[in-house]
């Protein structure tokens, strides 16, 4: 109930378990990629992602409520003779009732919970680890996520400037039972960059994204459901200079979704006026990031989406998406589609006493 979609092929999830204390485990995820966007609108280009990842993490709890990750990720693009990243992975998790806090590699992308236009589904596979801090507050009726993503490091003897992004989402359930579900989501980011070591002259920017909305779920019987989300969108440039088109911008994007067992049909509307965002998926946004003399000040696309999710076995996990949008300003029809397969793997290797 806390994503706008169904997204669970790119989540990586894990839990405390108390009877592992001092139990040292190995974790193993083959992801296999292949997203091709069809996109000729001059604010987004095509562009084909086609590739698999590999994550291997030893994963160890000293203590009750603490767990250590240590291993390594890499991925490979298909076509390509070497790696495309080969990075440590490395994260210490501290658990106090409800809440879980995480240092290192943190439980990112899309397992924050944002709606697209807020954060980039593409960075499940361009980031796969993201680093920084992480408070994570789950009960019964609210769910909070704020973490702080170092993007990029800076030092007196760099050139580069440092990048961060923070953030936010949370989610109110108003009413749950078996066959209705209402609550309101809340979310935001800000993605900053600049610094003071050095004499970079690229300009400092500051922009902040915030969205609101209501969510229903109506479960007609144990196969079928009816999904509506509804939201409205706001971007704040609050730059020293503004770099791009616009300053500030709004949007509303709206969700009818029919869920029949491991099939979903799915309609949304995007109504965007000069609104941008650093970390959301480029199509929703009124200029090109990579040419900002390519913009539109108003935007408007009515978007299908055709999702089949199944697992397959344990550990074995499908995922097919076929997905067309009308843009009416452009007037033209495009589309992308994905393939996503994911193997996971968790085995207990033994115990480590520290007595």
């Amino acid at each position: 109930m806390y994503s706008q979609l169904m997204n669970r092929v790119f989540e990586q999830s894990d839990s405390l378990m108390p009877n592992d204390t001092q139990t040292v485990s190995l974790h193993a995820e083959l992801f296999n990629y292949l997203r091709n966007t069809e996109y000729f609108d001059m604010i987004e280009k095509g562009q084909t992602y086609f590739g698999q990842m590999l994550q291997m993490h030893l994963r160890l709890q000293p203590f009750k409520q603490v767990m250590v990750k240590a291993g390594i990720q890499t991925r490979q693009d298909f076509g390509t003779t070497g790696f495309i990243v080969v990075q440590p992975v490395f994260s210490v998790s501290i658990f106090k009732k409800r809440w879980r806090y995480n240092l290192g590699m943190l439980q990112g992308t899309t397992n924050y919970g944002f709606i697209e236009p807020m954060y980039n589904i593409d960075k499940a596979i361009v980031n796969r680890v993201e680093n920084g801090l992480q408070a994570i507050y789950k009960s019964r009726t609210f769910q909070f996520n704020n973490f702080l993503v170092w993007n990029e490091a800076t030092y007196r003897t760099s050139m580069n400037q440092e990048r961060f992004t923070t953030g936010i989402t949370s989610n109110r359930v108003l009413l749950e039972r078996p066959s209705i579900y209402i609550s309101i989501p809340v979310q935001g980011t800000l993605a900053h960059r600049g610094g003071q070591l050095n004499s970079n002259p690229t300009p400092i920017y500051s922009r902040l994204n915030l969205a609101t909305g209501l969510k229903l779920n109506f479960r007609v019987n144990s196969n079928f459901s009816i999904r509506t989300e509804n939201y409205i969108l706001h971007s704040e440039d609050f730059s020293p200079s503004i770099t791009q088109p616009y300053k500030n911008g709004n949007a509303s994007w709206h969700t009818l979704a029919l869920d029949y067992k491991r099939v979903e049909l799915m309609f949304n509307y995007w109504a965007g006026r000069e609104y941008q965002s650093p970390v959301g998926t480029q199509i929703y946004n009124n200029y090109n990031s990579y040419n900002i003399y390519e913009y539109r000040r108003v935007r408007h696309m009515l978007m299908g989406r055709l999702m089949y999710t199944q697992a397959i076995s344990k550990g074995v996990f499908l995922d097919a998406r076929i997905e067309p949008f009308y843009d009416y300003e452009y007037g033209l029809f495009q589309y992308s589609y994905s393939i996503y397969l994911k193997l996971t793997l968790d085995k207990t290797l033994g115990k480590i006493k520290f007595n």
